[in-house]
């Protein structure tokens, strides 16, 4: 067996184990995570959005899915594929549930896995673990967007479809099985929400405006599948119902667009900065090796289809932190090809110029969004860069070069910190349950006294519990009391 062979099969190995790993993970996680908020919503037919006690009826069959289905498309907006899988998802056993979410969370590590090809992948055992450890560690509102029933099929589910478009996009194979398959990836991930689909057309037209050489038949093919997807989900007609009651405006002004915007893109450069900082030093590299706009926009195309897809948020009028989880998630491709890029591939002298303007940048940006903490650290990471650099007198230090010590110490340290807030998890769904225990038993007895001194703990101890559950509206109240109290939790 030859050492590559031998390399081969151990990177297989440890992929196994990781796969598997994180399933198991994920199964546990979903399955233990409590119903939030819509998910007590979605147990009844859709008429609505707050509960009329006593006449809500229990979804029961097919029929009455597909009833709610319809409803929620009249009357809430057009994410009816991914809510006809919530509906669905809510009302059979619990382990559907956590066994396709945990298929879903391995696919869409694995597609950022697959999407970077053997020439980034084959310079190390251990990317797939190191991608996987990043969707665990740098992905936003990871609980309403991984765990919650409604979140994560909306979220996560959408965010992999996109991942799966993108993949089959950028495999350059023109056959009729992949022009098909691109076709139907592309026309449902852009029927699942309402930013996929135009950020999809940015990543395409971008494709083909920054390669030369002609533009094979299936992007077109593809663009064209953007157009009846998003207009399923933009012309709903419950779109507007929905920005009235939810999102409390009936209409949009410029100001207002523009207000939520720069609400979405602040907190794209806040939930986002690690993976900037790094696309932003393979950018300024390419301007500093004076690299022609073709060869700078290619790479660069999924990252500014997530900048518009975040600046584009702004026209629902509201800013809602997990919608970022979308335009984020996508970042992981970019950011773990730049990695490799920075770390192997740069000239030293033109790689150091491009970290300090990657850091004055973000450092601009931040104090622009008006995250000042993000910008201190961003300049104190700038002025320690700076050290480092003049006390090494200028000689390159290379730390990261292959080492299998090296690597189980970065891998042993990144997963004690799941597994830390996986245990911390547990105990958030403990008070999380104690949270409604109380709450039922105190609108049983009809203690309204009680009732209103009970608050859903506020401090959480893990990131991966959703954050739904830790403010309950008096449309969430609603639901607790017809699911728990009416109709009995059954």
């Amino acid at each position: 067996m030859t050492v590559t062979a031998a390399s081969d099969k151990k990177a297989r190995t440890i992929n196994l184990v990781t796969v598997s790993s994180v399933f198991l993970v994920i199964l546990l996680l979903s399955y233990m995570c409590p119903l939030i908020t819509d998910d007590l919503h979605f147990k009844f037919i859709w008429n609505g959005f707050d509960a009329r006690p006593g006449q809500e009826i229990r979804v029961s069959s097919l029929g009455d899915i597909i009833e709610s289905a319809r409803n929620y498309y009249q009357f809430s907006g057009g994410r009816v594929i991914c809510h006809f899988i919530v509906f669905v998802l809510v009302n059979v056993n619990r382990w559907v549930f956590a066994v396709l979410n945990s298929l879903v969370f391995v696919a869409a590590g694995w597609l950022v896995y697959a999407h970077l090809g053997k020439k980034y992948t084959g310079q190390s055992q251990w990317m797939l673990p190191l991608i996987y450890l990043s969707v665990f560690l740098l992905l936003p509102v990871w609980g309403d967007s991984i765990l919650w029933i409604s979140g994560s099929v909306n979220y996560l589910w959408a965010g992999t479809a996109f991942l799966w478009a993108v993949y089959l996009i950028d495999k350059q194979d023109s056959s009729t099985l992949n022009t098909v398959l691109s076709g139907v990836a592309v026309l449902i991930a852009s029927a699942t929400n309402e930013i996929s689909g135009g950020m999809l057309s940015v990543f395409l037209i971008l494709r083909m405006l920054a390669w030369k050489k002609k533009t094979l038949a299936y992007y077109y093919c593809a663009l064209f599948a953007v157009i009846p997807g998003m207009s399923l989900v933009l012309t709903a007609p419950g779109n507007a119902n929905r920005q009235l009651v939810v999102d409390g405006h009936q209409s949009l002004g410029i100001m207002d667009v523009i207000r939520t915007s720069y609400g979405y893109m602040a907190g794209f450069l806040d939930w986002g900065s690690i993976m900037i900082a790094v696309i932003l030093v393979m950018l300024f590299y390419l301007i500093f090796t004076e690299k022609r706009l073709s060869w700078i926009i290619s790479p660069m195309t999924i990252t500014i289809s997530c900048i518009a897809g975040a600046a584009a948020l702004g026209f629902s009028g509201v800013v809602i932190q997990r919608a970022l989880f979308t335009v984020i998630l996508p970042l992981l491709i970019p950011f773990w090809r730049f990695v490799y890029e920075v770390i192997y591939k740069m000239k030293r002298k033109e790689k150091f110029k491009a970290v300090i303007a990657a850091f004055i940048t973000i450092s601009v940006l931040e104090l622009i969004f008006m995250n000042i903490m993000q910008a201190l650290t961003a300049i104190l990471v700038l002025v320690m860069i700076i050290l480092t650099d003049k006390l090494s007198h200028g000689k390159l230090i290379d730390p990261w070069k292959q080492s299998k010590v090296r690597g189980i110490v970065v891998m042993s340290v990144l997963g004690l910190l799941v597994i830390t807030n996986t245990v911390l998890f547990m105990l958030d769904v403990k008070r999380y349950d104690s949270y409604i225990d109380q709450t039922v038993s105190a609108m049983k007895a009809g203690d309204s006294e009680t009732l209103m001194s009970i608050s859903p703990e506020k401090q959480l101890y893990s990131s991966f519990f959703p954050a739904e559950g830790t403010i309950v509206s008096d449309y969430s109240v609603s639901w607790i009391y017809e699911y728990y109290v009416i109709s009995g939790g059954r």
